[in-house]
């Protein structure tokens, strides 16, 4: 299958289902998904986050955990990506299911097999929904009922990783890691990165220079 876009899709694996999947739907999530957007996510501050008391873990998978232990604990996904774009050493596991009655898109991205930030994305959603999903967050998190905010909602642990909640073109759910680890790795593949252009514009200039 010729590649068009900038990422590999791992090799078939016949115990798995990854390719019953097209293609063509993961592309939009993929695409958007660059080294800086990444770094820009948690390196991000929030104004004022509800601190919970409660430890922030996604289907109580800990931050850290490799693509293996998220696979033994939730199954085998609908589909998989690695090095997509300029990121490297970085792989997504995507799940597709249903929740609440609605199409659910799950997905768990890791650095150099590091879990650092998952999100789940309600593709179809109702107030109902919206309201189910803001008071079960609530209600597991400990927050106070004050908080009645039913547009974006930011909170955080002990260990700094974040909850967010947020409604947009989808109703999403995004955790992300408040370990210091993923992010170095990603300021160094910047560095590298524009170490790499900053050579690649003398060259060009200096070839300009030599024709002039």
């Amino acid at each position: 299958m010729k590649q068009t876009l900038q990422y590999r899709i791992l090799p078939y694996n016949r115990y798995s289902s990854f390719y019953q999947e097209r293609e063509s739907f993961y592309r939009s999530f993929i695409n958007q998904y660059y080294l800086d957007f990444a770094h820009q996510v948690l390196s991000q501050d929030h104004q004022d986050p509800y601190l919970t008391k409660s430890l922030i873990a996604p289907h109580d998978i800990q931050f850290g955990a490799n693509p293996r232990r998220v696979i033994w604990k939730i199954g085998m996904p609908s589909f998989q990506v690695k090095d997509i774009n300029d990121f490297k050493d970085h792989k997504i596991l995507f799940y597709r299911t249903k929740l609440l009655r609605q199409k659910v898109l799950i997905q768990f991205h890791f650095i150099n097999n590091f879990f650092y930030y998952s999100q789940l994305s309600f593709l179809s959603f109702t107030e109902k929904t919206n309201d189910i999903l803001f008071n079960s967050i609530k209600s597991k998190y400990e927050c106070p009922n004050a908080m009645d905010n039913r547009e974006r909602l930011v909170m955080t642990d002990i260990c700094n990783n974040k909850l967010i909640i947020e409604k947009g073109v989808y109703l999403t759910v995004s955790y992300i890691t408040g370990d210091t680890y993923p992010q170095s790795l990603m300021e160094h593949q910047l560095k590298q990165k524009h170490d790499m252009v900053h050579r690649a514009d003398n060259y060009e200039i200096d070839k300009l220079s030599r024709i002039l």
